[in-house]
């Protein structure tokens, strides 16, 4: 089997009882089917605690007040305490916030930016993420229908991403619109099934050449009379997604609210408050964000066939991120600190990434080319 992780990875640490945001707490914690024959057979006290506070129907863990019923009063788990450590926990709290990304032969493991020590390790990163791979002897696996020339044109596409993401030398903004278009163009060829081409166009956009074309093309944006139209019009309905979504944590509409509320009625950046944000906000935190939402999930357009779906979600997801972080900026006068755009980041992945059904509707919206073209997301940058 061959693994592949970022370089952080082996860098994270729970940090237990002091953790900001407990991941036992805010939603539901599934149990799987292999946990829950172990849980049905222990015995002592434990296991009487375990019949009582297991949701066997639904296959997860009763809460109280929000919070899993093995939640202590010091933030830490009884079952862990009581039960020997991480072998009484089932599958998912064994794993989270590790993230992982299941392929033919291939395990892409991640850490989840919805754990607040992952989080910090992701954004607090300034050099360019580098991807370790590795094989542990296992077993052979094949996946039926796996489409294994789709995937080597999903990773051959991410790998050349991630290159454009990372060159420093150029504005994030023109680093993003190229892998947009990159994937918008790729997936002209998957639905054409014509991947044959694929490597011409990956040759293309590898070209210093792509750097001049795409300034020129975000400049001919940027000065056209529609610019601040599409670009308030293309805002405000990516936010009109997330007021779609389902809903993990009632303060989250709040926050969503107050967000909207605050971008509508600010006026538009002077150079020095632009300026002033980008200190905070920089084209490093963006990258990093974005990089991340790439690792995650492009490649998983080998099931979906939706390559562009994939970029145009970490694409969005990074936007509304800093739109987020943005809000909060006006509302506090500039009186923010990088732990908050690291919070921030870190409650939106809670919503948005850990809700199947979040991924997919979101992913389902920006579909629509009529409000999420290729243009009218540039106007975002």
């Amino acid at each position: 089997m061959h693994y592949t992780f970022p370089h952080y990875y082996k860098r994270f640490s729970c940090t237990g009882g002091s953790c900001p945001d407990t991941c036992c707490a805010g939603w539901q914690i599934q149990i799987d089917p292999a946990s829950l024959k172990r849980y049905r057979k222990t015995k002592g006290l434990i296991g009487s605690r375990l019949k009582n506070e297991i949701n066997w129907k639904d296959r997860c863990f009763r809460q109280y007040g929000g919070r899993c019923a093995f939640l202590n009063d010091d933030g830490l788990c009884d079952l862990y305490l009581e039960g020997g450590g991480e072998k009484a926990f089932c599958r998912t709290c064994r794993t989270y916030p590790r993230h992982i990304e299941e392929f033919e032969g291939l395990r892409e493991i991640s850490l989840s930016l919805s754990c607040p020590a992952a989080a910090a390790l992701i954004l607090g990163s300034s050099e360019p993420v580098r991807f370790i791979e590795t094989d542990v002897s296992s077993k052979e696996e094949t996946y039926p229908d796996f489409d294994f020339f789709l995937f080597t044109k999903l990773t051959d596409a991410r790998s050349l991403a991630f290159k454009i993401l990372q060159d420093r030398s150029h504005p994030f903004q023109t680093r993003a619109a190229i892998v947009l278009a990159l994937a918008h163009d790729l997936q002209e060829r998957i639905d054409r099934n014509a991947l044959y081409a694929a490597d011409e166009l990956l040759e293309r956009y590898a070209s210093p050449s792509v750097w001049s074309w795409f300034e020129k093309k975000l400049d001919q944006i940027h000065v056209g009379g529609k610019y601040p139209v599409n670009t308030a019009q293309t805002r405000g309905n990516l936010f009109v997604i997330l007021n779609q979504l389902e809903v993990l944590r009632p303060e989250w509409k709040d926050r969503l609210r107050h967000a909207r509320t605050t971008l509508s009625a600010a006026s538009p950046f002077s150079d020095k408050q632009k300026k002033d944000f980008r200190k905070l906000f920089s084209d490093i935190t963006a990258e990093q964000l974005m990089v991340y939402f790439v690792f995650t999930y492009f490649c998983g357009a080998v099931y979906s066939g939706n390559a562009y779906g994939k970029m145009k979600f970490a694409f969005t997801c990074t936007l509304l991120i800093r739109e987020l972080v943005r809000a909060e900026w006006i509302r506090k006068s500039g009186n923010i600190s990088y732990k908050d755009v690291i919070s921030i980041a870190q409650k939106f992945s809670r919503e948005i990434e850990h809700s199947d059904y979040n991924k997919f509707r979101m992913e389902k919206m920006l579909d629509d080319e009529e409000r999420f073209g290729l243009e009218k997301m540039f106007a975002t940058l």
